[in-house]
């Protein structure tokens, strides 16, 4: 059927792809929007350390355009960056009393503090290089490589600060390094900016249901129809249009999708600087100190180097985080629809994998090892869905009637919160752009499929792991 402004929709899944729909379908004229999530967000602000387990609830994300070829993500976070600079503008014209709790007028979501993107040997990564090939060439001037002595002088003169170009001091000490400090780039404050989007849409009329009794408990359906969805305490809601926007909870949702995303994770440490170290909370300030990635191009091999690790600086509270990516964990604890193993979130898992400690702890003891000397606040599994080849999925659901899905962030969607619901709403108006294109259902890949062709019988797998917490963090701990 087509959709209208007085259509029902029913968002499930109140994380950046529900949050951002939900905007610009409003944005749009669309009066009947109806979001469920199990969270209660309205409640712990979307904060880990109160309870919420989503991938958007993170001290922070990176935000950057840096895309190598696929310019259509590199425009749209240009773009995103744009949005961004005008919600800081938004929450800082709004008055105390009209914030949600953990927001005021002083907090600050999109900081450019630069992005550092290194690698340990001469030479930029093909990436990099492709991603310097197609930025445009207005911006050129805020991209400087480590390695060029007039470009570390152009950054000087720009007011940059050294220690953004060489935080670990590896110039100094004669150890291997190349990449590029990206002055377009830096972070989000993640679970502020979710709750700001949660709030956003309340006051553009969007109904609100988070908490368990408002969990989806199943799509209310015929073969080829949803015409709704029943929840926890048994009620049913009706909708024109049902959109599962649940993260890695997506695959066992919707069967249809097994094959196209798999639920996987990040491994997450957080260190609370001390109040007395002064001089740590100035080195790691978003001033001094940029977000920062290393290895990520390919370089890591597991139990063997060091790579697929990047961070941030500390948050206005003085939390650093540290995550190790090079390898994306899978936990085969749930039956598919065609009865095979499925990777489903394991959140209640207390340690992370012994290897992501011994990728994080190598690093620190050579180019942070200041951070060694301090308690972890909390170490983390971050669950999220990645899809066969890095791109979204975003498109109704093959022979199913009433019936969309709005996931696959494959680690890399957050930044687009403000802007990826546009897309989406083309999506359900089923309008043909490149982006409606380049989300669109797709076949299952011959061969590499990011990580997905591996499967139950691959190495990342959960249950395969030797697990380490909170006392193998500091220098004199063994791993």
């Amino acid at each position: 059927m087509a959709m209208n402004p007085n259509s029902k929709v029913i968002i499930v899944g109140a994380g950046v792809f529900g949050l951002s729909t939900a905007l610009r379908l409003s944005k749009r004229g669309y009066r009947n929007i109806h979001i469920f999530d199990r969270q209660p967000y309205h409640n712990n602000g979307y904060s880990f350390l109160q309870g919420a387990d989503a991938a958007s609830a993170d001290e922070n994300k990176i935000l950057r355009a840096s895309y190598a070829d696929r310019i259509q993500y590199q425009n749209l976070a240009f773009e995103a960056m744009a949005e961004w600079q005008k919600w800081n503008e938004k929450l800082a014209a709004t008055a105390p009393e009209d914030l949600p709790p953990g927001l005021s007028p002083e907090t600050v979501l999109w900081h450019q503090s630069g992005y550092l993107r290194l690698s340990d040997h001469h030479g930029l990564e093909e990436s990099e290089r492709e991603t310097q090939e197609n930025f445009p060439p207005e911006i050129k001037h805020t991209q400087y490589r480590v390695t060029d002595e007039q470009r570390r002088a152009d950054a000087k003169k720009d007011g940059i600060p050294a220690s953004k170009i060489d935080p670990f001091g590896r110039l100094d000490r004669g150890l291997p390094m190349d990449g590029i400090l990206d002055m377009t780039a830096g972070f989000l404050l993640a679970s502020r900016a979710c709750s700001f989007a949660l709030h956003l849409c309340q006051n553009a009329g969007v109904l609100v249901s988070l908490g368990p009794e408002r969990a989806l408990e199943s799509l209310v359906q015929d073969e080829t129809k949803v015409t709704g969805i029943k929840t926890a305490d048994g009620t049913r809601h009706s909708a024109d249009l049902v959109i599962v926007a649940c993260g890695g909870w997506t695959p066992s949702i919707l069967p249809q999708v097994e094959d196209l995303l798999e639920t996987t994770s990040g491994s997450v440490l957080s260190l609370q600087l001390p109040n007395d170290r002064q001089d740590l909370w100035d080195k790691y300030s978003p001033e001094l100190f940029p977000v920062w990635d290393w290895n990520m191009g390919g370089g890591y091999v597991p139990y063997q180097n060091v790579g697929g690790i990047y961070g941030f600086p500390r948050t206005p509270e003085g939390v650093i985080k540290i995550a190790f990516r090079g390898a994306k964990w899978t936990n085969y604890s749930r039956e598919g629809s065609t009865g095979q193993p499925l990777s489903y979130p394991k959140t209640d898992a207390k340690k992370v994998p012994r290897e992501a400690m011994r990728v994080t702890r190598a690093f620190c003891a050579e180019n942070m090892p200041d951070l060694l000397a301090l308690d972890l606040e909390y170490e983390r599994l971050c669950w999220y869905t990645d899809s066969v080849n890095n791109s979204f999925l975003i498109d109704y659901v093959p022979g199913t009637e009433g019936l969309m899905v709005a996931s696959g962030g494959s680690g890399h969607g957050f930044k687009f919160l403000p802007v990826l619901g546009e897309h989406v709403v083309d999506v359900i108006e089923r309008k043909d752009t490149e982006y409606t294109r380049l989300f669109q259902w797709r076949d299952v890949p011959e061969g590499k499929r990011n990580g997905l062709e591996e499967g139950p019988e691959g190495w990342r797998r959960l249950d395969k792991q030797k697990m380490a917490g909170k006392g193998q963090w500091k220098a004199t701990s063994k791993l």
